[in-house]
């Protein structure tokens, strides 16, 4: 097994993940011109496009910062803008139980794949992340590497039978 390929490629959200951010935007953009009608009031549709604005900047910078990657320990998730925020969280390899991804027609039409990657003992440590960029081959990746893990790990012998049968 090779730490390099453990390490060499770091995954990050698809283009689809985008949409959604660009769709509530026009959304909080058209509640704001209604609001404006209903009362009168002009400037109410300037601060909604301004929120707009700002709740659309953060939410780009905030996906762009999602990174999902292999080490050496295992399987993690680097997520963040502000520095309160920042952080990684995800599942060591002896934890591992398995990966998957969700296939079907659009998710292999855009490339964008939701992806799990499940825990032999806690189900709120597992990870899953929708929209990844290539994420089947992200799976592929964390179940080679997974299956190259536990061949390394010795098996115990088998215990003797106390009960003399």
């Amino acid at each position: 097994m090779g730490s390099e390929s453990a390490t060499s490629k770091i995954y990050k959200l698809s283009w689809v993940a985008y949409i959604r951010l660009f769709v509530m935007s026009g959304v909080q953009i058209l509640i704001g011109m209604v609001l404006s009608g209903i009362f009168e009031r002009q400037w109410i549709i300037g601060v909604a496009v301004g929120l707009a604005i700002v709740w659309f900047v953060y939410q780009v910078t905030y996906t762009r910062s999602i990174k999902i990657y292999t080490d050496e320990a295992g399987v993690w998730i680097y997520q963040g803008v502000f520095p309160w925020q920042k952080g990684i969280f995800g599942v060591k390899w002896r934890d591992v139980d398995g990966a998957l991804y969700t296939p079907g027609f659009i998710s292999w039409l855009c490339r964008s794949y939701a992806i799990h990657v499940g825990h032999r003992y806690t189900k709120g440590s597992e990870m899953a992340v929708r929209h990844v960029r290539h994420g089947n081959q992200f799976v592929e990746h964390v179940n080679a590497e997974h299956q190259e893990r536990v061949k390394e790990v010795p098996t115990a012998p088998p215990e003797n039978n106390l009960m003399g049968g």
